[in-house]
Parts: C-alpha cells; structure tokens; sequence
C-alpha cells in the first residue's frame, strides 16, 4: 500500500511538471504576425510616367504589431508610402511617410484621402485590369497581392 501511494504520488509530480512545463512553452512562443489583404485597387491612369496609388485593407490577424515599410510593383519605376493629410485651412497635403503600423488583432486601412501607396513613373494603369504588388513588412516576409485597376 505504501509504494502503490509513493507510485502514485510521483506520478502526480511527474504529471503537474509537464503542465508546467507546457505552459512555459506556450508563453515563451514569440509573438508574431499574420497580415492578410482585402479589396487591394489602384486607380487607372493615362502614362507614360504618370502616378496612381494603391489602396486596400490590411487585416494583422497574428499576435504581434507589424509595420508596412514600403511596396514594390513591376508596373512603377518607384513606390513609396504615404499620406494625405488636411490642414486647418482645408488644404490637402501628401507626404513620404516611413512605417506605417499594423497592430495586432487591428485592421488598416490605405484609402483616398489618407494612407496610400503612391505609384510613381507609372505607364497606363487600364480600367478593368490587375497588377502585382508586393508589400515590404519590417519583420515579416514580403506579403504578395493582386490589386484591380479601378476608375477612381
């Protein structure tokens, strides 16, 4: 009876380390991002060498905070972040911004009138048509998407 209790015993022990230990596994995992894309658009212009921007919702379905660097897209000769903002005086003004952050569970949005990316040197973006863009994250591998060309 003594060693079946003794048994017994150990195997509670051995039983609640594991628990422990597993917990401490589960804890000690990095956070990490998982950024997926919707509704990606660009609107269509007349080139050569004109600019267009491109727009989508960005969704960090991951644990950690993200940033967008910058894109990349074969149909621009350079792309950059940026955004729009309005002075007190009403006056629009649009400007090169470095990251922009895509916090985790949160949803982003690059919109007419606020972040974009802008699509410098650009020939003629047609309606109806679809390009390929990549999206430079910090941390994260590069994040591919296809952006319908829209009327804008």
């Amino acid at each position: 009876v003594l060693m079946h209790r003794w048994t017994r015993w150990r195997m509670h022990v051995v039983a609640l380390g594991a628990v422990v230990f597993l917990g401490a596994c589960a804890e000690s995992a990095p956070p990490k991002a998982d950024i997926r894309v919707e509704g990606a658009w660009v609107r269509a212009v007349a080139g050569p060498d004109a600019n267009s921007a491109a727009y989508m919702t960005l969704h960090n379905r991951g644990t950690a905070t993200e940033r967008l660097v910058t894109g990349r897209s074969e149909a621009a000769r350079m792309t950059e972040l940026h955004r729009t903002t309005i002075d007190s005086t009403g006056l629009a003004r649009m400007g090169k911004v470095e990251t922009l952050d895509l916090p985790a569970g949160g949803t982003t949005r690059l919109e007419p009138g606020g972040y974009h990316l802008m699509l410098m040197g650009v020939d003629t973006l047609v309606e109806g048509d679809t390009i390929e863009l990549t999206l430079v994250l910090e941390a994260s591998d590069p994040v591919q998407v296809a952006a319908e060309v829209r009327a804008f």
